[in-house]
């Protein structure tokens, strides 16, 4: 586990009011969708898509919004379904998590120990950065997991 500040970057996004118990419903299409829209806008991609928190606690009854977002280079036109801004520098710790995707909830909580044992604050924002995403070998998933620092 490290702490980095990450860079502002331009993304396409989309964005939901969700909860852990619902947000499955997100999965696989929304990404497919920025990519498609990326590529009928003309945008270069340049990273891999995002899962933006706000707001989660870690209750699976908790609603929260969601930002699954794209980062792309260029500026992208805007409708009710795909959004476009600019992130700022992101101050976090982070690590990356081969494997499985249900036992994120264990790296969560093992950041969030060394948060507190450290002194440190949270703020309000959790980012994962799927670098490899295998529905069909959960061995093979690659996640960064942010937890925003203050």
């Amino acid at each position: 586990m490290q702490i980095n500040t990450y860079p502002a970057i331009n993304v396409l996004y989309s964005t939901f009011k969700t909860s852990i118990l619902t947000i499955h419903d997100k999965i696989g299409t929304v990404a497919r969708d920025l990519y498609a829209e990326a590529a009928r806008q003309h945008l270069l991609v340049t990273g891999p898509v995002i899962w933006m928190y706000y707001g989660a606690d870690g209750n699976p009854e908790t609603v929260f919004n969601l930002e699954i977002a794209l980062p792309v280079s260029g500026i992208a036109e805007t409708s009710d379904r795909f959004l476009f801004k600019e992130l700022p520098p992101f101050k976090c710790l982070f690590v990356t998590h081969p494997g499985a995707w249900s036992e994120l909830k264990d790296v969560y909580a093992k950041m969030i120990d060394k948060i507190q044992h450290d002194g440190l604050v949270m703020n309000d924002v959790c980012r994962e950065i799927y670098l490899n995403i295998d529905f069909s070998r959960d061995e093979s998933n690659l996640t960064i997991v942010q937890i925003g620092l203050a």
